[in-house]
């Protein structure tokens, strides 16, 4: 005879699966942030870094900053005229693409305008991302370290002798080629210079008030 399979009983209070949680919540904060603030901006970053975005929330403490899955984003704000959340609201979603986000405020467009107009910050790059320069460390003296450092520099593939406790460099090497992949010994080698190659940036390119939305020209080069 078959064996009695063991009945189970329905959970009383089904649980949503953490992701749509999380992504309903998203909407929900997004758009109450849409009734508090008389403003929305959606922006691109560059070379995200933590800790300069932590400074921007810090600096605009009194606004919102949301960054997340963009068509969560966008199906917060609402995608078409039907379903957008406020007047026009919607217009400015099609701006959510890539690197972005949204910024909610009572500031004026002209003060937030002029916090990111030339808002750059110097950063060093990542191992794996195309290089921005051509960088070669020359052959000859390096004066800025000690003997100390000579076995480091050797692993990350310099070509190095001490001469009466002066590190040499013994032929020009090429560390970094413009858009070839950075390895990660060039990456440390950079930092060891100090060489801060690329730019953490954070670019406005639609603003929404008042049910009225406008395209925020980019800057100009």
């Amino acid at each position: 005879m078959p064996k009695n399979k063991r009945v189970r009983q329905p959970a009383l209070t089904a649980t949503k699966p953490k992701g749509m949680e999380h992504k309903e919540q998203l909407v929900e904060s997004i758009r109450a942030a849409a009734d508090q603030f008389t403003h929305c901006f959606t922006f691109d970053l560059s070379n995200l870094r933590t800790t300069h975005l932590t400074q921007v929330r810090q600096d605009l403490s009194d606004s919102r900053i949301f960054m997340g899955n963009n068509k969560v984003m966008a199906v917060a704000l609402g995608r078409t005229k039907e379903d957008s959340y406020k007047e026009n609201l919607f217009k400015i979603a099609r701006r959510l693409t890539g690197s972005c986000g949204l910024l909610f405020t009572n500031r004026s467009k002209k003060e937030i305008k002029d916090y990111f107009s030339g808002f750059e910050i110097a950063d060093y790059a990542r191992s794996g991302t195309p290089s921005t320069i051509d960088w070669t460390v020359p052959k000859g003296p390096i004066t800025q370290f000690g003997h100390e450092m000579m076995d480091q520099l050797v692993k990350l593939g310099l070509p190095i002798k001490l001469d009466r406790g002066t590190l040499l460099c013994l032929a020009d090497t090429t560390v970094a080629q413009e858009g070839e992949p950075l390895t990660p010994q060039a990456t440390q080698l950079m930092k060891l210079w100090d060489i801060k190659s690329i730019q953490f940036k954070i670019v406005l390119t639609s603003h929404w008030t008042d049910g009225v939305a406008r395209a925020i020209a980019p800057p100009k080069a």
